[in-house]
């Protein structure tokens, strides 16, 4: 066999991808303020069917294409550092992939409707993945061993391969029969695609888990659990400001919604919480990185990806719309991004019924429906309120 074409069924992705979307938008189906917001995603999901065909194409690899931590293809190679867990004796199979959803995209220009179809898109993209590791066992062939496994996806953006190889996939695996055609750069935002590696081995215990495979193992810093993701500095956040060109005050809005986040933070840490104060740092200076640009969480986060700083564009991307849920458990790094950014005007701190106000006065001035803006207002004052009973003082006399 070389090439096969695959074809996934909707009613199989749907649920993966409405996992995927809860996860990543915030969004709590039993939570009254989310209610709104809930149904404008999945409005824009039922616009959004129409265009979204799962189809991938696979291409097996004999086992020896597996050396020295590194896919040997035709034209190309790849690695990534979960490799080096992976021992080439235990290979039996690989599948290289490449993974199509169509189109999904707003029918509007609504930037929160834009938001919710990018989550939608990459949500079928997991789920695709998902599906197609089940179905590999339908056409693995030639493997003489009654008991193997298959691994789950490395590819291009997972494990610390660079998201640019997904280009040099497009050269070795004909993805047209699928509707994906040969780009320079992997930046298609309404056409969703993506490509990667399963492997087969004889035994399971080889293999990087799946929990691994969103920390980006990065050269720079993992080394297998005993690492941490890859972090940019404040002087490699205002260096990479500087070099995408962003307007001089838009800088000085992210260091003002940065200086609020980490002064919140600090005080959140003394008090016992566990956050990553260099993660939070990175994001809020990196926020609107793309501020001039539509659509600017989702462009930001395209850039933070591109040098490596996964974690952080996960961040970015979700800024503008995360629905914050000031019951949850656990107060994250994304929570206080957010909050901040609606506390300060321009690279002013003003608080946050001053910043709302603001925001509100804008959106009456240009007769757009206020009510899904409302439960976002009541959203951070809850927020707010629960962070400052934590550290014992009003953020205004935090920020003083």
């Amino acid at each position: 066999m070389k090439n096969k074409c695959i074809k996934l069924e909707y009613q199989d992705a749907e649920p993966i991808a409405m996992e995927y979307f809860l996860e990543n938008s915030g969004l709590d189906t039993d939570a009254k303020n989310h209610k709104i917001l809930l149904r404008e995603g999945l409005h824009v999901l039922e616009n959004c069917k129409s265009g979204i065909d799962i189809a991938a194409v696979i291409m097996p690899l004999e086992p020896d294409a597996f050396h020295n931590s590194t896919i040997h293809m035709e034209k190309s190679k790849y690695t990534c550092t979960a490799f080096h867990q992976i021992s080439p004796r235990q290979v039996v199979k690989i599948y290289a992939y490449l993974l199509s959803v169509g189109e999904c995209k707003s029918i509007t220009n609504n930037q929160a409707e834009q938001y919710y179809a990018d989550l939608w898109g990459n949500g079928f993209l997991e789920a695709g993945r998902q599906i197609l590791r089940e179905k590999i066992y339908q056409y693995i062939e030639d493997i003489n061993i009654e008991e193997y496994y298959i691994s789950h996806s490395f590819g291009p953006g997972c494990y610390g391969m660079p998201l640019y190889k997904l280009s040099d996939m497009l050269e070795e695996i004909d993805g047209s029969i699928i509707g994906i055609k040969m780009v320079r750069k992997i930046e298609l935002p309404n056409n969703r695609f993506s490509g990667g590696f399963f492997f087969v081995t004889s035994e399971e215990g080889e293999l990087p888990s799946e929990e691994c495979r969103n920390c980006i193992g990065h050269e720079g810093g993992c080394m297998f659990c005993g690492g941490k993701n890859l972090i940019p500095t404040r002087e490699t956040c205002l260096e990479l400001l500087e070099s995408h060109g962003t307007p001089p005050h838009v800088i000085r809005h992210c260091m003002a919604v940065c200086d609020t986040a980490v002064r919140i933070g600090k005080a959140l840490v003394e008090k016992g919480a566990i956050l990553d104060l260099p993660l939070l740092e990175a994001a809020s200076l990196l926020h609107d990185i793309a501020r001039v640009e539509e659509n600017h969480g989702v462009k930001g986060a395209l850039i933070a990806e591109r040098h490596g700083y996964h974690q952080v564009a996960k961040l970015i991307k979700c800024h503008m719309f995360y629905a914050m849920d000031p019951n949850k458990e656990k107060i994250t790094e994304l929570d206080l991004l957010c909050l901040a950014d609606r506390m300060v005007r321009e690279d002013e701190y003003v608080g946050l019924d001053d910043r709302m106000q603001y925001v509100m006065d804008k959106l009456v001035a240009a007769g757009v429906n206020t009510e899904r803006f409302l439960h976002r207002i009541e959203e951070n004052r809850l927020m707010k309120e629960r962070i400052e009973k934590i550290i014992g003082k009003s953020i205004d006399d935090l920020m003083a």
